[in-house]
């Protein structure tokens, strides 16, 4: 069973450096378990012990932490995009190595990749869009190289079966707690290869 609150079992293992990320911390955590809407300012100071106003002397609304949540954990995911380009340039090694990256920041840091995926919606329609954009951008690198791994494929196509891969390693990864299975990792990469290489009609 998953733990309930901002001490979950899933909770990042990277110390925070200052009141800033652990007030960001605890924020990504309750907006994982209970949701965004359902988190006041006051539930977030409550978690780092202090006053909820005090969190606005380091974010101006709960709606700044929010995008603040969702930006780090896009820049993230690009960051291991970019670690996984640079060691192939062969396609379908780049795709294991997008989908290996991928994994092992979903597991890793499940809260607030779910977080990125479920609670973007609250946002704003303003604020709301450019993280669409840097979503779009990191399934249309998957894309590139999978039409080049298999030529045959379509945008439309090779598009779909990039989300359904993509979608499979965010739900298992953020689901509910399997750390003690030792083959998790492993398991999700066969099952997301195995996607990218479906039979589409």
């Amino acid at each position: 069973m998953r733990a309930t609150d901002a001490t979950a079992t899933d909770a990042p293992t990277r110390r925070p450096a200052n009141r800033r990320e652990l007030i960001l911390e605890a924020a990504v955590e309750l907006f994982h378990h209970h949701g965004y809407p359902a988190t006041s300012v006051d539930d977030i100071g409550k978690a780092v012990d202090v006053s909820g106003p005090a969190i606005y002397r380091h974010f101006s609304s709960k709606e700044d932490l929010l995008v603040e949540a969702i930006t780090l954990a896009a820049d993230e995911v690009h960051a291991v995009n970019r670690s996984a380009r640079a060691d192939t340039d062969d396609p379908r090694a780049l795709l294991t190595g997008y989908i290996r990256a991928y994994t092992d920041v979903a597991l890793e840091r499940s809260a607030l990749i779910a977080v990125w995926t479920s609670e973007r919606r609250h946002l704003s329609r303003e604020r709301r869009s450019p993280m669409g954009r840097r979503l779009r951008s990191w399934t249309h690198e998957w894309t590139d190289a999978l039409q080049a791994a298999r030529p045959e494929l379509d945008d439309d196509d090779a598009f779909l079966l990039v989300t359904a891969a993509i979608g499979l390693i965010t739900s298992v990864a953020t689901g509910p707690d399997r750390r003690d299975d030792p083959h998790l990792a492993e398991n999700i990469v066969t099952m997301a290869l195995a996607t990218l290489d479906a039979p589409v009609r």
